[in-house]
């Protein structure tokens, strides 16, 4: 039947959940003024670029469809780090359409709290919230 999805939500290939996560990203950099580029070729690492008026920075999108232990979302980042390809990780949760925008500085995975843990500790805990703005940026 015509206009009927052709998958369900769980049918979704991994291409096309990044692909979403991207589209997301993009449409939420733009609503926060800067101007946002797309890659024609998908093999450098990069899925967005961001201008912010001073320069440019590489953003790699990643999207994520389940907390890690029910609390946190985790990003690895083994193909990324120490490639100097990535200025910005942008971790699109998908299930609550929200982004973090994150400062990737070589680490091997992020995690980030969504909600407090079991054992209710807070210490050491890195919140999603925190990075919902893109870093600030300044002239270089």
């Amino acid at each position: 039947m015509v206009g009927e999805p052709k998958m369900s939500g769980n049918e979704l290939s991994t291409a096309r959940i990044g692909k979403i996560g991207e589209l997301a990203v993009m449409q939420d950099i733009l609503k926060q003024g800067y101007h946002c580029y797309s890659p024609a070729c998908d093999d450098a690492q990069v899925d967005l670029v961001l201008e912010t008026g001073y320069s440019f920075k590489r953003i790699q999108v990643k999207t994520v469809s389940k907390l890690n232990k029910g609390t946190s979302v985790e990003v690895r980042m083994h193909k990324h780090r120490f490639k100097e390809r990535v200025d910005i990780l942008a971790i699109y949760f998908m299930p609550k359409d929200i982004i973090a925008y994150y400062p990737y500085n070589n680490e091997l995975s992020i995690s980030l709290a969504l909600k407090v843990a079991g054992n209710n500790q807070e210490k050491g805990r890195d919140w999603f919230y925190k990075y919902e703005l893109i870093p600030q940026i300044t002239k270089e």
